[in-house]
């Protein structure tokens, strides 16, 4: 752990920073961040560049790629989407193709549009619970990869795991686009877990040409920190590493990457003591949870498409079944009766995150409200409506006209007058961020519901101010 040393002496020794950072290690307006300050640094002679790294942070940078099993693995400090900037614009440009799953987060359509690759969407199948997003087939990327350019470059993008944690057979994917000459790209931001434990899926590192996680979502580091995971044969690999120096901030913060540098030693210390007694945890709950009547838990046994490989464990996915329960519903009983917050609350179930960082009270905490919850239902039965996931069918000419739409004049209006408008920009419902509707889409009233939908349900929708969605002059819509 030589960079956390090397920020402890810098923090401990005499030496006076006449440079960046402006609080000088030591002025705050808050003791705790005041504390902080101290190993927030820059970069000085002894302490590296992430841009060029030679030293200490190459080091570290070197002792991740081991302890995550990958040939090449390079620090993010702003989150997995400027990894995936990177990956995407470092593969194609102008005038190849990309292939992208529908259920991708925003920052894979920012990469294509910034790109200028032609786009080709896949729709992945619908699972029965909750109808939620289901894996991508191998079928559905060959297929795909057949209507690309044969003389292009092609790349293509998917996300395994789920938000709700269904993971997508990888290596036949990989089989299929490695087939084709195309780069296969991993969002697996809710993955960096996998790999440590045969009790969870397989990782996609190493099998992938790029993987891009999110150390701080599934693993004990802060917020913003994750890794790009690059093959040693991906034929995109230097152009991906310029493409990350494009894409990062030149003022890379050492707290951030002093995490991610804790994180790969904890793992390589203490992962097998760690991960047994989370596995325990897990199985405990699970085990608990099949007595419930009214309360349904997402499992692997309960996969029903083609295209969902496994389940992770790690996400807790719950549902009423008697449909009394709105997942937002849910959500309320748990923080306002049990001092329990969720990660997400979709119309029809709530889904809560776990890693090694959990505990045993958290848990006990966790089984009794739910158990308590499950018998508060009994006898209770409600028409239920399953509306789980948002249906994306993207229209090609949309994809293509992102960006030129983006810059194109518009004006607001109200959403529920919408219909059959062109829209001008991005409309998302976050978590987890996957957009509903797209720049240059022609909106129908299937997509205006899904959204007015989660306006009511209390989650966030970004894309509409007050009440209104940017749509392009009428001369472009319908």
């Amino acid at each position: 752990m030589q960079l956390i040393r090397k920020l402890k002496e810098k923090k401990d020794s005499k030496n006076y920073p006449f440079h960046m950072p402006g609080h000088k290690r030591m002025l705050a307006g808050d003791e705790l961040l005041e504390r902080i300050c101290g190993i927030d640094v820059t970069e000085t002679d002894d302490l590296d560049n992430l841009h060029d790294a030679k030293g200490i942070l190459k080091e570290a940078q070197e002792h991740a790629a081991k302890v995550f099993g990958s040939d090449e693995t390079y620090f993010l400090v702003n989150g997995s989407t400027g990894g995936i900037l990177a990956a995407i614009n470092g593969s194609v440009t102008t005038g190849d193709d990309i292939v992208i799953a529908a259920n991708c987060h925003r920052s894979v359509y920012n990469a294509a549009m910034l790109s200028g690759a032609t786009s080709h969407i896949i729709t992945p199948g619908t699972e029965t619970f909750c109808d939620i997003n289901a894996g991508i087939t191998a079928a559905a990327v060959a297929a795909a990869l057949k209507q690309c350019d044969s003389g292009n470059r092609k790349a293509v993008v998917i996300t395994s795991p789920t938000y709700e944690g269904i993971t997508s057979d990888i290596k036949a994917i990989a089989d299929v686009c490695h087939k084709e000459g195309a780069v296969l790209i991993v969002d697996a931001a809710h993955g960096a877990h996998l790999g440590f434990s045969e009790y969870f899926p397989d990782s996609p590192i190493g099998i992938a040409d790029v993987v891009v996680t999110s150390v701080h979502k599934t693993l004990p580091a802060m917020t913003q920190t994750a890794l790009i995971h690059i093959k040693k044969d991906c034929p995109a690999k230097d152009r991906i590493r310029q493409m990350l120096s494009v894409f990062m901030t030149s003022s890379p913060s050492y707290v951030l990457m002093a995490s991610i540098d804790s994180v790969a030693y904890l793992l390589e210390d203490r992962g097998p003591e760690l991960f047994a007694a989370y596995e325990a945890r897990l199985d405990r709950f699970y085990d608990i949870a099949k007595s419930f009547n009214n309360l349904s838990i997402l499992c692997r046994e309960k996969l029903t498409d083609a295209g969902s490989a496994d389940f992770d464990r790690s996400k807790i996915v719950v549902s009423d079944l008697t449909g009394s329960l709105t997942g937002s519903s849910l959500c309320r009983i748990l923080h306002d009766q049990y001092d329990i917050s969720i990660e997400m609350a979709a119309d029809t179930y709530v889904i809560l995150m776990t890693s090694i960082a959990d505990t045993d009270e958290g848990f006990d905490r966790l089984i009794s409200a739910l158990s308590d919850t499950d018998r508060m239902l009994e006898g209770k039965r409600c028409e239920k409506k399953p509306r789980g996931i948002i249906k994306r069918t993207f229209d090609r000419i949309a994809i293509g006209r992102i960006k030129e739409v983006l810059f194109d004049g518009r004006k607001s209006v109200p959403i529920e007058k919408a219909e059959g408008k062109t829209a001008a920009d991005f409309v998302s419902i976050y978590p987890p961020g996957i957009p509903v509707i797209l720049p240059g889409e022609v909106i129908t009233k299937e997509k205006i519901e899904t959204v007015v939908d989660a306006v009511r349900s209390g989650r966030d929708v970004p894309g509409l101010i007050d009440g209104e969605i940017a749509v392009t002059w009428e001369r472009y819509s319908t």
